[in-house]
């Protein structure tokens, strides 16, 4: 995995073959060291990227596809270790727990609000860790003193509630958020699209979503309002941990925008750069207070991602493999035909923007992997050039259909994480807690990227 990773930050700054040669060799020996790591959501993509090659090989594909299939094999797979250093560095930070206790603290009328944006910035920030830690941190707060002389009935709806809370606001980084792995496959898949013209459309949207939570929380907890339960109350001064990680977010988004801006790298290629060395500074700055200083900081954080890399496997099977796949299937795809038998169906850009957003939702739910669909799909429908339908159209498809169904698939590593803390089955959380909201969430985005398009907006 380290092979890996310096092969893709290699890249950014050489286009040498021998470099991807190398990476490309190191990633199919991890991924075989890996294969006992893989469940069936991994295999899926992995199998598809074998059956892929060989069919590439067989039909005399050109080298350059494969060279440029194995460049963002790599960058995808490096960008998962890479997401992972800053999750080793808010392991240690003191205002990453201060602001979990000051979310999971708050009463249940602020409660839904501050676990949503909560598992925003800790899912912005550090991933399936601020997920794990958000609702690690709410399952805890059930076993209290004060939680466990509530009635049996009121400890399940809050329990509930705040785990649906944690899991929307995680889910919601799909819409916008450039650190996110859905930003970034779109990003790859579709070649010269723009992340601004995309991203703030999901970033107002996501905060329509935060409304529509709301008023399902507010429904689902008003019976219990005339009980006169005891109100909890976060540790004071906890919001502090709140606001520094509200900062860490902007700072680190200013931080990326701007190697983007004043040097020559791609949006992908400055993020790639940035986290590892803004992960660097944050654990020194963690670290201060401990006995051996900032190097005892970085030392624990490396350490932890060091640790981290040798369970990767199904992450960087997944993601890798969304890397390859597009290239490949561009090449074997004959899309000339394709782009004439899309045309004879006559459906237009909006069936066909909505389409996308249904195939990534559908195969989701028998177990492929949103990140493979939107980049497979995503470039084969931004080759079509099919009029009317803009790149910005086709990523906002992919980001509604991701978003809607990654906290309602059973097979989904969101839901599989929050199944193995709050102990309650992937099918009980998603499709019982949280399917009316998902989807409603994709009726509602459909009919907002609808009327984009038939407006001409995008």
């Amino acid at each position: 995995m380290t092979v890996i990773i310096l092969s893709a930050l290699a890249s950014v700054f050489s286009d040498a073959r021998v470099i991807t040669a190398c990476g490309a060799a190191a990633m199919a020996t991890y991924l075989w060291l890996a294969r006992k790591q893989f469940g069936f959501g991994t295999w899926v993509p992995v199998s598809m990227v074998i059956v892929g090659l060989a069919a590439a090989l067989w039909q005399g594909v050109a080298p350059e596809v494969l060279w440029l299939g194995a460049e963002r094999m790599l960058f995808l797979g490096a960008l998962v270790a890479m997401l992972g250093t800053l999750r080793s560095a808010a392991a240690i930070a003191p205002e990453v727990h201060r602001a979990g206790l000051y979310i999971t603290g708050q009463p249940a009328s602020r409660r839904y609000l501050a676990m949503t944006f909560g598992g925003h910035l800790f899912g912005i920030l550090i991933n399936f860790g601020g997920l794990a830690l958000l609702l690690d941190l709410a399952k805890r707060s059930m076993s209290t003193p004060a939680a466990a002389e509530l009635p049996a009935e009121v400890q399940e709806v809050r329990l509930r509630r705040m785990t649906v809370a944690v899991i929307r606001g995680f889910s919601m980084i799909s819409l916008w958020s450039p650190f996110g792995f859905a930003t970034n496959a779109i990003l790859i898949s579709v070649p010269g699209l723009s992340y601004m013209s995309f991203g703030p459309i999901g970033f107002a949207m996501s905060f329509v979503f935060v409304a529509i939570g709301l008023f399902l929380d507010y429904l689902d907890g008003r019976r219990f309002r005339r009980l006169g339960l005891p109100r909890p109350k976060p540790p004071l001064r906890s919001w502090t941990g709140a606001a520094a990680l509200v900062g860490h977010v902007i700072a680190l988004g200013l931080a990326v925008f701007a190697v983007h801006e004043v040097t020559p790298l791609s949006f992908q290629e400055g993020l790639i750069c940035v986290v590892p060395c803004y992960a660097l500074l944050w654990a020194a700055a963690a670290g201060r207070a401990a006995p051996g200083g900032p190097l005892s900081g970085v030392a624990s954080a490396a350490g932890a991602t060091w640790q981290r890399l040798s369970v990767l496997g199904p992450e960087v099977g997944v993601f890798a493999s969304a890397g390859f796949l597009p290239v490949v299937l561009l090449a074997l795809i004959p899309v000339d035909q394709l782009q004439g038998t899309v045309s004879g169906w006559a459906l237009g850009p909006v069936p066909l923007a909505l389409g996308i957003s249904s195939l990534i939702a559908a195969s989701a739910m028998i177990g492929i992997n949103p990140i493979v669909m939107a980049s497979v799909l995503g470039a084969t429908a931004a080759q079509l050039a099919v009029p009317g339908l803009s790149d910005t159209a086709i990523a906002l498809a992919i980001t509604g259909g991701w978003t809607a169904v990654i906290g309602f698939s059973p097979f989904i590593t969101t839901l599989g994480i929050s199944s193995a803390i709050v102990k309650r089955s992937t099918v009980t959380i998603g499709i019982k807690w949280n399917g009316v909201f998902c989807l409603t969430l994709l009726a509602v985005w459909s009919l907002m990227l609808a009327g984009l398009i038939t407006f001409g907006v995008i």
